[in-house]
């Protein structure tokens, strides 16, 4: 198949946002003060994924799996976003999360993944963390590389005095073998799964001596998510962290077993499990037909799948006030997920979901993808939340309908939709960066980075 390059995606989605920008239903009727405009689109030398602010929301750092480097970006005028740096890393970088004072990054790396229709590779082999000095962002240098577990997709870094530490989630996930070859089949709890079993790992490390640190691992046990009724107790395939600072708290989402850990991370243990349980009906398109209606009821008419409305979460994030987590429900199988986004206390309460509202509002703004109606519809695949003025916000982007929808959640339990914006194809995260009233939109299929700019006034 002859592959599209980025620069032409790129220009397609700017020229889309720019018209779905002038379309008078992209507000809420009923929204909070305060609007959020594009003002931004910088294309990236091959692509964007996971990706964080550094240097006070000056600069921003970015996964490039394309060509398996962590690329730092100038944001000081975010019209004119351009690279300043690019480390090359021993694979494919998953992840990269960057200290609360913005200094140092650490980035995880898949150093030796299997492929399919391959020999496969030992599933012992270790994975790297990359520490990253960023206190001169356009001289970024990798300071040490540090071995870890083999598969890791998602790191957080929070701060203990002079030390960072480093959650990471190791998902290892399936790899089956047969005739000698892996075999295109990722399905959770495959019995024939001849990986390690996923864990979650926590580096302490002291940045100024970087050969002094710490390597943890908290092995997921099937008893505990056997206790939380989780789906596959024995595969449980961790996927994405988050870090309540103030509260030295990490929640890791476990998306093949729709669940939430949670993980005191300077005491390096597990302190509670939550399942997200299933979707309440909603209407749907579930029909790829070439034609958006929201006619079916989701998932009552997905019966057929014994996992239907099964939320699956991917990324999650914590309410700027901590005591809250918000779910980006993707899913995992067909007629999975919740197409949407949730919000949960941190004792695992269900609080709010948007009932199929997101669905609705991506269909009357043309975002909807109906080709995806019969597997998992709009993907909520990235999430993040913020508080610009005295506005608490979720910003949440879903991979297939290709935008960034934002609520006001400064009553978590009666969020209230404010806007939905256009990004590049197929968006993977999203991060808010308050003290500059701005938010980075990263898309992996455009190649491209979104910058949006926050107004008090709504201009």
């Amino acid at each position: 198949m002859r592959r599209i390059p980025h620069q032409f995606l790129a220009v397609i989605a700017a020229l889309t946002l720019t018209a779905l920008q002038l379309h008078s239903g992209i507000n809420g009727s009923h929204a909070s003060s305060g609007g959020f405009r594009t003002i931004g689109e910088f294309t990236v030398d091959g692509n964007a994924e996971i990706m964080q602010a550094a240097a006070d929301g000056m600069f921003l750092v970015h996964t490039n799996s394309e060509r398996n480097s962590i690329d730092v970006v100038d944001l000081t005028d975010p019209a004119r976003a351009r690279r300043v740096s690019s480390l090359d890393m021993p694979g494919e970088p998953t992840s990269v999360g960057v200290s609360p004072d913005g200094d140092w990054a650490m980035a995880v790396v898949y150093a030796s993944k299997h492929k399919a229709g391959k020999k496969p590779v030992d599933p012992r082999l270790s994975g790297v963390l990359a520490l990253i000095d960023l206190r001169d962002p356009a001289d970024a240098v990798v300071t040490a590389l540090i071995g870890i577990g083999h598969h890791p997709d998602s790191i957080a870094v929070a701060a203990n005095g002079d030390e960072l530490v480093g959650i990471i989630a190791i998902e290892n996930e399936p790899m089956i073998v047969v005739d000698g070859k892996v075999v295109d089949d990722d399905a959770p709890g495959n019995p024939d799964d001849l990986s390690a079993k996923g864990a979650i790992q926590i580096v302490t490390i002291d940045p100024a001596r970087p050969n002094h640190y710490s390597l943890t691992t908290l092995p997921l046990e099937s008893a505990l998510l056997r206790g939380a009724q989780m789906l596959y107790v024995d595969d449980p395939q961790p996927e994405y962290v988050s870090i309540a600072h103030d509260n030295k708290l990490a929640a890791v989402s476990l998306q093949e077993n729709n669940g939430i850990v949670l993980v005191d991370y300077l005491a390096a243990e597990i302190v509670g499990a939550f399942n997200l349980g299933v979707v309440s009906p909603r209407p749907a398109d579930l029909v790829n037909d070439d034609e958006v209606s929201l006619v079916q009821r989701y998932p009552t008419d997905a019966d057929g799948e014994a996992l239907a409305g099964t939320r699956f979460p991917d990324a999650i994030s914590f309410t700027p006030g901590q005591q809250f987590i918000l779910s980006a429900d993707e899913g995992e199988l067909p007629l999975t997920g919740g197409r949407g986004f949730s919000i949960w206390t941190s004792g695992g309460e269900f609080v709010w979901d948007d009932g199929g509202e997101i669905d609705r509002r991506a269909s009357e703004l043309g975002l909807y993808p109906d080709d995806r109606s019969d597997i998992r519809g709009i993907e909520m695949e990235g999430i993040t939340a913020a508080r610009f003025g005295t506005r608490d916000y979720a910003f949440a982007v879903a991979e297939r309908g290709s935008f960034v929808v934002i609520y006001d959640i400064s009553d978590p339990r009666a969020p209230v939709f404010v806007q939905m914006l256009p990004t590049g194809k197929g968006p993977e995260s999203v991060v808010a960066i308050p003290q500059r009233n701005l938010v980075a939109v990263a898309a992996e299929k455009s190649g491209s980075i979104t910058i949006i700019g926050h107004s008090d006034d709504g201009v």
